[in-house]
């Protein structure tokens, strides 16, 4: 059992599942081109993340799971496909690649897989068996992800539009924090809080990106889901 990765100098190399524990791979890109979701044909995108780093996805399910992750408060960075799994069993040879590997707030690794949408057969038996066994040498954790949908999923594109928080004015971002001390509709907290409505709605947005003001998910943020401060976060 090993791994395909770049090294710390972009150059291929293959470690044994024990070695892949000391080896950053949530800031590597793919060991080779990257491939279609699953091996399937399509267009390969890369995702622009909040940390400055480019995320290759290779579907558009992969896509959404990739801005789920980038919105997750417990991921510090991660990457896509940056390993490549190559192991036996009898006399056939299989190579896979996870999905993403996250370095998390805690610090650990963690492998995330997204969960296959016509459910796990026998493939992928082998693929998560085989995953589990280098992540348990490696040190790593294993999560499998559903792609998010329905209006969580209209929520997390919308706001990721606002990742990128340049330019911000100190005092206008207080402003709005202080507006929503309690919890209102989205626009009358808008409208109050002294800052120009358009300044003040991108401000909104980016301070939800950040989690610093929160809403009700179960509302599509067009309609003007009611919003509060996070605790701690004026």
């Amino acid at each position: 059992m090993s791994g395909w990765h770049l090294d710390e100098w972009g150059e291929l190399t293959a470690s044994s599942a024990a070695a892949l524990a000391g080896v950053a791979l949530e800031e590597r890109q793919p060991p080779t081109d990257p491939v279609a979701y699953h091996g399937r044909q399509g267009k390969i995108t890369a995702w622009p993340s909040s940390f400055r780093s480019k995320v290759v996805c290779g579907s558009l399910r992969r896509l959404r799971v990739t801005v789920e992750l980038d919105f997750d408060p417990e991921v510090v960075r991660f990457s896509g496909e940056p390993v490549e799994l190559h192991w036996e069993s009898g006399r056939a040879r299989y190579r896979w690649r996870p999905d993403f590997v996250a370095r998390m707030r805690d610090g650990s690794r963690c492998v995330v897989v997204v969960r296959p949408p016509r459910g796990i057969g026998p493939q992928w038996q082998e693929r998560l068996a085989a995953l589990d066994e280098v992540a348990q040498a490696a040190g790593w954790q294993v999560q499998m992800r559903s792609v998010p949908q329905g209006t969580q999923l209209e929520n997390l594109m919308w706001l990721a539009d606002y990742r990128f928080a340049d330019g911000v004015d100190p005092e206008q971002e207080q402003a709005v924090l202080h507006a929503f001390r309690r919890r209102r509709p989205l626009f009358e907290g808008v409208g109050a809080c002294g800052v120009p409505d358009l300044i003040a709605i991108d401000l909104v947005y980016g301070l939800m990106w950040q989690r610093r003001l929160l809403f009700d998910w179960d509302q599509p943020l067009p309609r003007g889901p009611l919003v509060w401060t996070a605790q701690g976060a004026a």
